[in-house]
């Protein structure tokens, strides 16, 4: 008897060992029950991630949990008449019992409305059939797709055997699908044109190092001829395969060869065109000189004798000898650009522009023009060739003016490293937009030589240097608004 008066529950069985030791393995052995099954239900809790419902799984652990303890309880009882404990330990049973049942009520109904195993099996039929009635349709699609495609497709076993043969690799081969599956790709390729300093042939496929080359095959009939081959790798079942992507390139091959024959007639054309042009304004230079130093004579000495209208002539004779000779020192200039080496140097922009301030000292004090520009950059150029670009924009400034006015020019540059862009502006009478491209072409004159003197190569000269350094040049201009011209360096 404890101090509250109560006796232990052992005085109820008489303390009779066979009694007692019956309720205490029976309580022992549920209680040990009881308290494995929540773990097997945790156990599967967290396994299972996916339950629905799985506080109703955590519920049922706690209950049965707290039955478990009970059970255990009864046992402690028998000797020690702690009824208290054990009533509170009953009634957190009853507690966790009542809300195992509210759950149970809550998700009973929704769990009736899950699909049953039966009906899941049943979909389950059925979109395994939906799946393999669109792998069908889809091997049917594809079976269309690369029998109607216009390059040739091929696919191949990691040993060199040919799998699948599409119709356009009948086009192109001669070979029927059922001559060539099985078969060894040497006999669309031979070995030796696929191989590489001797290597396996196949070695180069399977490395990947065939892939997107050009190789020499061969048809049904045995000819040869060029084949743009490009391979890619997938792996099926564990098994590697190669798709090969097939093009017979004979006409483009035929059209390269033919616009490299082209390109080669036309090279050797405009040199000799070049070298015409050379030859013909060099030899064109003495009789102009003779032309203009008689016709000085002629002004000189017989002067009284000619007249006035004798003394026009000769006057126009000589203007006429004079426009001639800067042509045709114009035109060789031109025609040596090409025929100038290329070597590339340092070239400091803001020297090349004293050098042509110094160069056009008198044409500037009789014009007045103001030349500004800004903090110029080092280019890669030929000196010689960048001066005279500067030079020849400088010019064309400077003439192309109203009469009276002071011509105010400015180069400037934007960008930093890589290609830099240049811009050379005036205020001059500009040039009308239908113009402004046909300017940078030889001989093209907007201008009568009376009203502005010029040859009509200065800026076909500087758009050739342009382009020589890699660069472009253009022109933009509003009619008496001046023009600015661009052009890039590198």
């Amino acid at each position: 008897m404890n101090g509250n008066g109560f006796m232990p529950h052992g005085y109820c069985f008489l303390w009779r060992p066979s009694l007692l030791w019956l309720h205490i393995s029976s309580d022992a052995l549920t209680g040990l029950a009881y308290y494995c099954i929540p773990l097997v239900l945790v156990y599967f809790i967290r396994k299972r991630r996916d339950l629905p419902f799985p506080l109703v799984f955590w519920l049922f652990s706690a209950f049965i949990f707290f039955c478990g303890t009970t059970h255990l309880m009864s046992i402690w009882v028998l000797w020690h008449p702690d009824y208290y404990v054990e009533g509170l330990i009953k009634a957190a049973t009853a507690a966790v019992s009542i809300s195992t049942l509210l759950t149970l009520i809550v998700y009973v109904p929704m769990a009736l409305e899950l699909v049953s195993p039966a009906v899941l099996a049943e979909q389950n039929e059925k979109l395994a059939a939906m799946v393999e009635e669109t792998e069908t349709r889809g091997r049917v699609t594809l079976g269309a797709i690369m029998d109607n495609v216009s390059d040739g497709i091929i696919t191949i076993d990691e040993h060199g055997g040919i799998t699948s043969f599409n119709a356009a690799c009948t086009r192109i081969f001669g070979y029927q699908p059922e001559e060539v599956i099985g078969k060894d790709m040497d006999l669309l390729v031979p070995g030796p044109d696929l191989a590489e300093d001797g290597d396996d042939p196949w070695h180069a496929l399977t490395t990947g190092g065939a892939s997107g080359r050009e190789v020499l095959a061969r048809r049904k009939d045995g000819t040869k001829f060029p084949l743009e081959l490009a391979l890619s790798s997938f792996t099926l079942d564990g098994a590697r395969y190669l798709t090969g992507c097939l093009r017979d390139i004979t006409p483009q091959k035929a059209a390269a060869a033919e616009l490299e024959l082209l390109m080669t007639r036309l090279t050797e054309s405009n040199a000799e065109l070049e070298r015409f042009a050379y030859v013909a304004s060099h030899d064109m230079q003495e009789p102009m000189r003779m032309m203009l130093s008689f016709s000085e004579l002629l002004a000189q000495d017989y002067a009284s004798v000619l007249g006035e209208e004798g003394r026009e002539y000769l006057n126009i004779i000589g203007s006429s000898a004079v426009r001639m000779r800067n042509m045709v020192r114009d035109l060789l200039d031109y025609a040596r650009l090409d025929g100038e080496g290329q070597r590339f140097a340092p070239v400091d922009l803001a020297r090349e522009m004293g050098l042509v301030k110094d160069n056009l000292r008198q044409l500037i004090e009789e014009t007045g023009a103001e030349i500004t520009y800004d903090e110029l950059p080092v280019v890669q150029g030929s000196a010689v060739q960048i001066m005279r670009l500067l030079q020849n924009l400088v010019v064309n400034g400077i003439k192309y003016q109203p009469p009276g006015q002071v011509p105010r020019l400015h180069l400037g540059v934007s960008g930093e490293g890589g290609t830099r862009i240049f811009c050379l502006s005036d205020n001059g009478i500009g040039i009308k937009a239908a113009f402004v491209e046909e300017i940078f072409e030889p001989f093209r004159r907007l201008h009568s030589w009376d009203s502005i003197p010029g040859s009509g190569l200065g800026l076909a000269v500087c758009r050739k240097i342009v382009e020589s350094h890699g660069g472009r040049i253009w022109a933009e201009s509003t009619p008496g608004q001046g023009t600015r011209f661009y052009f890039t360096l590198p």
